[in-house]
């Protein structure tokens, strides 16, 4: 009898690499990024793929999936403000977000 049971690991994934990875995990839902809650697990699987978790690699499947939930009976969705994102929209916030601390940091360089 095979049994698939997951056990609690936490695993870090830098935030520079954030906006990236939500992209890529966007883009690869296509048109459901639209409206599919973003969770961890989007950006954790994402992370797999792209090698940044190597420990993680016997869990990608002939098919390019990633094998990994992160929260145990479903994922949560991610907030915030008290609202859920889908993957378009934390995409979107995450590029608005990086694009004020650019503005920013240009604004602290030139005074």
């Amino acid at each position: 009898m095979h049994v698939k049971i997951y056990t609690p690991h936490v695993v870090e994934i830098p935030s520079e690499y954030v906006p990236a990875l939500a992209k890529r995990a966007a883009n690869s839902l296509g048109e459901r990024a639209e409206y599919i809650p973003a969770t961890r697990g989007h950006l954790l699987r994402q992370a797999v793929k792209d090698g940044l978790l190597r420990e993680f690699d016997h869990l990608i499947s002939e098919d390019g999936t990633v094998d990994i939930v992160c929260d145990p009976g479903e994922e949560i969705p991610l907030e915030l403000d008290g609202q859920t994102l889908t993957v378009s929209e934390l995409l979107e916030s995450l590029q608005s977000k990086r694009s004020e601390v650019e503005i920013s940091q240009s604004g602290q360089q030139a005074a």
